[in-house]
């Protein structure tokens, strides 16, 4: 019979052993023995994708055997407040930083000013100027935006000088510039008008609620949206152009438009299901925290890397959702 004191001890020593396994794992270090600790700098800490990319961050951390320091702004808007993050990172002498940069010019002599330091850098979700940088860990965001084209084209079908709006990001934000760019040449190729393309004031769901509420409000004509076809270049956006349709709805307007939008989360996932959202193009944000670390963590160990690392995009629709195990299991289902 196994007494109190025999289980204290078998306690003891699973904890005691528990300790070294972590201890053991976690002893990756540079060619001259230093333990290696990177920086991911996210474009913000807040809100569902962030928090999927920083799991994804955390478990490629572990994997590695690496300490990792996260660290973002509060939004996707305070371009100085990241210069001082990564400005700080430099200074604690980590071996390495992954950086979602907010703008795509601003943020270049940052990453220049790293890599002159002897810290490489990796660049994921959106991208920035210069070459400085040792590769690109992203989904490929033209492509996806030219996904949203087609699926919007599909959905409105052969009807020349169909009108569609883009609701954009915050400008000068690579990524979202790049998916918007992507969907507007689709669009235009396909013989279709693109009446509005705005950018919110401000880099939250309600920034860009508003924006789409006041461009959508130009487009009522005898209380009906005149407009074939909508297509929202993020999270953000995605769910502010949905709260702005809702408002619409509420409000006596009659709406008939197709609606793609990107990126996935609960609600909109619900929006998808309900038929207020047609498709969404989804990233895989785990996977893409995942990989910016390990690629970075390669650079540090002086192993080749590509120049670009592609974390792949899916169209996900509510036929997909019903019958695909793989799109259920991306979306969280």
């Amino acid at each position: 019979m196994t007494t109190t004191t025999q289980i204290k001890t078998l306690l003891l020593a699973a904890a005691i052993l528990a300790t070294q396994d972590f201890q053991l794992t976690a002893t990756a270090q540079t060619s001259d023995g230093k333990p290696v600790t990177l920086a991911a700098i996210p474009k913000s800490t807040g809100g569902e994708f962030w928090e999927t990319v920083a799991n994804g961050a955390r478990k490629a951390a572990k994997d590695l055997g690496v300490t990792l320091k996260w660290e973002g702004t509060v939004t996707e808007t305070e371009i100085a407040e990241q210069n001082k993050i990564i400005e700080n990172m430099v200074n604690l002498g980590v071996q390495g930083i992954a950086l979602a940069p907010l703008n795509q010019r601003a943020m270049k002599r940052q990453v220049e000013n790293a890599v002159a330091a002897g810290i490489p850098v990796v660049i994921f979700d959106s991208g920035v100027d210069g070459t400085a940088h040792s590769s690109f860990v992203a989904t490929d965001n033209k492509q996806g935006g030219v996904i949203g084209g087609k699926e919007l084209v599909r959905l409105i079908g052969d009807k020349k000088g169909a009108k569609v709006m883009c609701m954009r990001f915050v400008q000068g934000t690579g990524s979202t510039e790049a998916r918007a760019a992507g969907f507007i040449e689709t669009a235009k190729a396909a013989g279709f008008d693109v009446v509005a393309h705005p950018y919110p004031d401000t880099g939250t769901i309600e920034g860009c609620k508003t924006a789409a509420a006041n461009t959508l409000e130009k487009f009522v004509k005898n209380r009906v949206l005149e407009l074939d076809g909508i297509f929202a270049a993020n999270l953000y956006s995605t769910i502010g152009v949905a709260s702005a349709l809702d408002d619409l709805r509420k409000g006596g307007i009659q709406v008939n438009v197709k609606f793609v939008g990107f990126d996935t989360s609960k609600r909109l996932v619900d929006e998808l299901q309900a038929g207020k959202i047609d498709a969404l193009v989804a990233q895989n944000p785990e996977k893409m925290g995942y990989l910016a670390v390990e690629t970075l963590y390669k650079v540090v160990k002086k192993e080749k890397v590509p120049a670009m690392v592609d974390t792949g995009t899916v169209l996900v629709t509510k036929e997909k959702l019903e019958n695909d195990a793989e799109v259920r299991k991306l979306v969280g289902l």
